[in-house]
């Protein structure tokens, strides 16, 4: 019985060390890009958390991040946007990030500082935020809305 119990006590701890590890790792890949995404955030005056909060739902993190839907790097930027942005190299995190935040920008910019709305068209298109007047009826698109700002708002209560 105390064999037991003493196994069972090491499983617990080795589990609740490797989810400790896996959190640190996280960290470490948030800390690896914070200059870039400080830099890349100043030049198009957002917050550096608000893009944080963006990377971490995009790609976790994950400058080689490719979606479904072929949206690639940190911020997942589909190619046909990519010119657009300016990001000659989508898995490059200096050019990636500058480009997408002055994507991002640009749409606060359109939408009159609604970062809802912003956030809605970084997901779906801005065309299907002005076609529905408002965050377009996707289920993806609201949920992706909600956890950037979820995300945005514990990142803003950190030190």
């Amino acid at each position: 019985m105390k064999l037991l119990t003493f196994n069972l006590l090491l499983l617990a701890s080795v589990s609740a060390f490797a989810g400790t590890e896996k959190t640190a790792t996280r960290m470490r890949r948030g800390d690896e890009y914070r200059e870039a995404i400080t830099e890349a955030a100043r030049r198009a005056s957002l917050d550096p958390k608000l893009v944080e909060a963006v990377i971490a739902v995009e790609s976790n993190y994950s400058r080689r991040a490719v979606s479904p839907k072929g949206a690639q790097g940190l911020m997942q930027v589909i190619p046909t946007t990519q010119a657009e942005c300016g990001i000659a190299e989508p898995y490059h995190t200096v050019n990636h990030l500058m480009g997408a935040t002055e994507c991002l920008r640009k749409l606060i910019n359109r939408f009159r500082g609604n970062v809802k709305l912003a956030l809605a068209a970084y997901n779906a298109g801005t065309g299907a935020v002005v076609k529905y007047g408002g965050i377009p009826p996707y289920r993806e698109t609201r949920e992706y809305v909600k956890k950037v700002l979820g995300t945005y708002s514990r990142l803003k209560r950190q030190p």
